[in-house]
């Protein structure tokens, strides 16, 4: 038995609202990534004998991220759950030495 794979390619084409969109999401995204590290990192310096904050623990935290930096709201919430996915992930392969 084979398996047949297929794949789409698409271009998108957004307009300049769009865009600014875009890039406004990205740039939440890339700062929730950097905050969820940092604490990460700060928890570890603070204790290293304490657990790893789960996926579900950095989600949780996403509530007061917002309340706090009010510019996060206008990004989707769902591009921050992967952005906690992602990298609860990346520390999983860590500490499973598999990481790069």
């Amino acid at each position: 038995m084979s398996k047949v794979i297929k794949g789409i390619k698409l271009r998108l084409y957004p307009n300049q609202s769009q865009r600014e969109q875009l890039w406004q999401m990205f740039g939440n995204d890339r700062f929730v990534w950097n905050q969820m590290l940092g604490m990460a990192k700060e928890r570890y310096r603070n204790n290293p004998n304490s657990l790893f904050v789960n996926e579900y623990g950095m989600n949780y935290l996403l509530k007061q991220l917002k309340r706090e930096y009010a510019f996060l709201r206008e990004s989707d919430s769902t591009s921050f759950l992967v952005v906690n996915h992602n990298l609860a992930q990346a520390f999983k392969m860590l500490f499973r030495h598999r990481g790069g």
